[in-house]
């Protein structure tokens, strides 16, 4: 067996018993009147008035007109068998043939009822009953039945419906009520879940307006942000300056003569003071100009390099790193 048909079969064999248990999980609620059902009004042989709903059968006083018959357990023979593991759909074939081997019986002589649970192991745990055609058509006659009313064989309480036409039809009746049963409960959590979302829309909401509105101002933004990032640069700038400066070097004038030697097209990433030695990084368009115009500067003298100068493709621009030395303030070059 190829790994696809175990793992079918595997996933087949777990729907079933989730099948089963819902099944049976309906058929204990309708027993306690927590699920919608029909009820019938049922006769027994000895002409006891009964009440049958789903599988639970109560004896009744009123007088109302029986529609189906009910066959005491005395007048039954009971018993139990392991079918192997098979398609819940194929158990009605299944069973039936079973009953046919072990009833005392011809087929055609006798009528039944069962019930089957799955086992844990695999297979199905079947609990049949059985009686005497004959017996179920002459109570029939009795009670004033016709032949296609619904028959029932009671067992310890429990009455097991007979298989027949009259059982496929109240079957399909009660699965219209069951699909009425889950429209119910599904607007009912609609309705108890309904206040305990309404919240979360409302707060969903509320961010969808917040982030529409954050939206509409990004185009406004961008030109404080494009200031705001030059001015920390700035900052950054003079906070390194100070980190770095010498306290008898006048920084003042530093900042100023290199302010006037260096061009508009040129800025500074970074300077270092230390003693009169002076250390400037930066971009420009021209690296070998640069040098030229702040060695021009009265203040500056010894500009070098020391670095090839990188060119940055983004920018267009050269990547440079200067040292020079301040020779104080009202010098000639």
């Amino acid at each position: 067996m190829t790994g696809w048909r175990q793992l079918s079969l595997r996933a087949q064999t777990a729907l079933d018993r989730l099948a089963w248990g819902l099944g049976d999980l309906k058929r204990v609620l309708i027993e306690h009147g927590a699920w919608p059902a029909m009820s019938c009004a049922a006769v027994s042989s000895d002409g006891g008035g009964w009440s049958i709903t789903g599988t639970r059968a109560l004896a009744r006083k009123n007088n109302s007109k029986a529609v189906a018959l009910l066959v005491p357990e005395s007048e039954c023979l009971w018993g139990t068998v392991q079918l192997p593991d098979m398609p819940r759909r194929s158990l009605p074939n299944g069973v039936e043939e079973t009953l046919w081997r072990v009833s005392p019986m011809p087929p055609d002589q006798i009528v039944a009822a069962w019930r089957a649970e799955p086992l844990a192991q695999g297979g199905w745990s079947v609990q049949w009953g059985m009686c005497r055609r004959a017996t179920m058509l002459q109570h029939l006659e009795q009670r004033g039945l016709t032949e296609k009313a619904p028959v029932y064989l009671m067992h310890k309480g429990v009455a097991f419906p007979v298989r027949g036409e009259a059982w496929r039809k109240q079957d399909k009746r009660q699965q219209w009520m069951d699909g009425g049963g889950v429209l119910l409960l599904v607007i009912l959590l609609a309705a108890f879940a309904l206040p305990a979302l309404m919240p979360l829309v409302l707060q969903r909401q509320a961010v969808v307006r917040a982030v529409s509105h954050v939206s509409a101002l990004e185009p406004q933004a961008a030109p404080l942000r494009q200031k705001m990032d030059e001015l920390r640069r700035q900052a950054q700038l003079a906070d390194e300056l100070r980190k770095n400066v010498s306290s008898d070097v006048p920084l003042a004038s530093v900042i100023e003569a290199l302010s006037v030697a260096i061009p508009s097209d040129t800025w500074l990433d970074r300077i270092e003071v230390n003693g009169s030695e002076i250390r400037i990084t930066g971009l420009t368009a021209n690296a070998t100009e640069l040098t030229a115009q702040i060695a021009r500067s009265p203040g500056l003298a010894d500009v070098r390099s020391t670095g090839a100068n990188v060119r940055d493709g983004t920018l267009n621009k050269e990547r440079f790193t200067f040292e020079m030395r301040w020779r104080g303030e009202g010098v000639k070059p």
